[in-house]
């Protein structure tokens, strides 16, 4: 049976079979919009954990990076790019290539208190957040991970802080969130492919293959019911209405 979500990559118990939920997709694309447009205006980071396509060893990793998020005052959004890996008339075979959204934006519950806490990022706090994706990409053997800033050119950025490039990355276009150069080159890495930087051409040809098999960026879908949507929040998980 095909796997409809990845809710339970990192929450155990929830018992929610929708589908993944496409960014750019009719309607839901102006959701999406909104929601990044609220959630991204203090800077974010998007970082993988996973260093294989192996859901095994994927798995633990998820949950790692999450415990880890949550022990901060940012909240996250796990999102999936969508690769074609093999197509003929009859069928397509789809992969998926696993990431997280981490927000300069405090969003979850307050124990003590009972409330729910919606607090924006600040700059120290986004300094912060470079600095936690760095942690991260050197924990999880990531070549690069994005950083957004407000007002500033999405950047690529690598385990030592150094900016790779900012060229051919894609940010929040007419309401739509599209890092499809970021997940091609993610996905190659986990293939054990080079960089496809243009010095020799295998490199350069492979990863154009891969990127032109790019079929969209998604998302888990709504809460199911109130004790899913509950859960979620304490997760500090952002997640569409």
């Amino acid at each position: 049976m095909t796997k409809k979500n990845f809710l339970d990559d990192y929450i155990s118990g929830i018992f929610n079979n929708d589908n993944l939920v496409s960014m750019r997709d009719g309607c839901t694309a102006s959701v999406f919009g909104k929601l990044f447009g609220k959630y991204t205006q203090h800077g974010y980071i998007i970082i993988s954990p996973c260093s294989s396509m192996n859901d095994a060893d994927a798995i633990p990793h998820i949950r790692t990076m999450i415990d880890s998020i949550r022990q901060t005052k940012y909240s996250y959004m796990p999102i999936y790019a969508r690769f074609i890996k093999d197509a003929d008339i009859y069928h397509e075979e789809h992969v998926y290539v696993k990431a997280i959204v981490i927000f300069n934006y405090n969003h979850g519950h307050d124990w003590k208190t009972g409330c729910q806490i919606k607090r924006p990022g600040t700059a120290e706090t986004l300094k912060n957040l470079l600095d936690l994706g760095i942690e991260l990409a050197k924990q999880f053997h990531q070549r690069e991970f994005l950083y957004k800033a407000p007002h500033q050119q999405l950047q690529a950025i690598d385990q030592n802080g150094n900016l790779i490039h900012k060229s051919c990355l894609e940010d929040i276009i007419d309401g739509r969130f599209v890092t499809s150069y970021y997940f091609a080159r993610l996905y190659n890495h986990m293939l054990g492919g080079e960089p496809p930087e243009f010095t020799q051409s295998r490199n350069y040809i492979q990863f154009y293959k891969i990127l032109s098999s790019f079929a969209g960026c998604y998302a888990n879908p709504a809460p199911f019911g109130i004790s899913e949507r509950q859960c979620r929040i304490a997760h500090k998980e952002i997640f569409i209405k």
